[in-house]
């Protein structure tokens, strides 16, 4: 091969690459939010303690639906739906970048066994972040899981018949 054809070859695959790249970024910018009804956008879990800590599950997906699930100590016992507004969905992944929510770390958590945990995931574009925190957690981020609880309080959930 001569230094004209591998050079055009080098062009030809950085052009491809980059094309490749380009176009991921844009398609995952546009899905932060979107109509994919079983793509999560957040979650956040309470798990229970060995006291009257609230234990609920409660996912919410990008096309705003919404599902919560209560279990001990919880405001509500049983399976529950509902719809957020875009404007909280925004607001939540404003209060998470932030907190530089994908930067911390996934874990914060010691051999103490008898605290709850607070689960929290966030998916957006192509970055998704899951964090367990049960021990040491940072202030920034047990204020985010009671701001995100704040701002979803307000959801009209609907009771999923047969389940309790």
């Amino acid at each position: 091969m001569n230094t004209r054809t591998t050079l055009l070859l080098l062009i030809l695959f950085t052009a491809g690459w980059m094309a490749c790249n380009g176009q991921k970024k844009v398609a995952g910018e546009s899905q932060r939010f979107g109509n994919t009804t079983d793509s999560l956008f957040f979650s956040i879990e309470r798990t229970p303690c060995f006291g009257k800590c609230a234990a609920y599950t409660l996912n919410i997906y990008r096309d705003g639906k919404a599902e919560y699930i209560g279990r001990s100590n919880a405001p509500r016992q049983g399976k529950y739906t509902g719809t957020v507004d875009r404007a909280t969905m925004e607001s939540i992944l404003a209060k998470a970048e932030a907190i530089g929510y994908f930067g911390l770390e996934d874990t914060y958590d010691s051999q103490v066994t008898d605290l709850p945990s607070t689960i929290t995931r966030i998916v957006s574009g192509d970055r998704d972040k899951r964090i367990v925190a049960r021990h040491r957690t940072p202030p920034a981020l047990k204020a985010f899981a009671q701001e995100a609880d704040e701002l979803l309080k307000n959801v009209a959930w609907t009771p999923v018949e047969g389940q309790k």
